[in-house]
């Protein structure tokens, strides 16, 4: 079983493959799953934020474009890292005392156009969001596949509870 939540502004943003219960959770949406889903989520200077809760049985994956959501924002759009971070660990259903039982997994981050030289260095500025998040929620980081300048995947396997990243083939 799994179900999506996608940002208000594009219904629909993870899709369902015909494949086994295989969710493809597109940017600025996140998905939770259990038992037999996969969650998957293809990464260019974009961050996946994987979480496995091993004694729940459940799996999380966001799918972040933006590190720091604007001042005053609500704190529901998903895009952003700083709203991923607390959208996924309340659906889950985890409390703070329950947070040293779960396994964060991260992808992504790279430099694909920027040749190092742009001011913007988007996938750089979600890396720091990203660890300023774990730093303030306490989240115990057990695997990193961050930055380079190619594309990256993962996968989240819900039965197995493990996880797959890997960098994406270049022409």
């Amino acid at each position: 079983m799994s179900f999506t939540v996608s940002r208000p502004a594009t219904p629909g943003s993870a899709s369902r493959s015909p494949q086994a219960d295989v969710r493809h959770v597109w940017a600025g949406a996140f998905a939770v799953g259990t038992g037999s889903a996969k969650l998957t989520a293809l990464l260019g200077s974009c961050v996946g934020i994987g979480i496995l809760w091993r004694r729940k049985k459940r799996c999380a994956l966001a799918h972040c474009l933006l590190g720091e959501a604007p001042a005053g924002d609500a704190g529901i759009d998903v895009r952003y890292v700083s709203n991923a971070v607390p959208a996924l660990l309340r659906s889950l259903g985890a409390r703070p005392a329950e947070y040293g039982e779960l396994e964060v997994v991260v992808a992504g981050g790279a430099s694909l156009f920027e040749g190092g030289q742009s001011p913007m260095r988007v996938g750089e500025r979600n890396i720091i969001a990203f660890e300023r998040a774990m730093g303030a929620y306490g989240l115990r980081v057990v695997h990193q596949f961050l930055g380079g300048s190619h594309g990256s995947r993962i996968t989240l396997d819900c039965a197995a509870l493990s996880y797959d990243t890997r960098r994406l083939a270049t022409a």
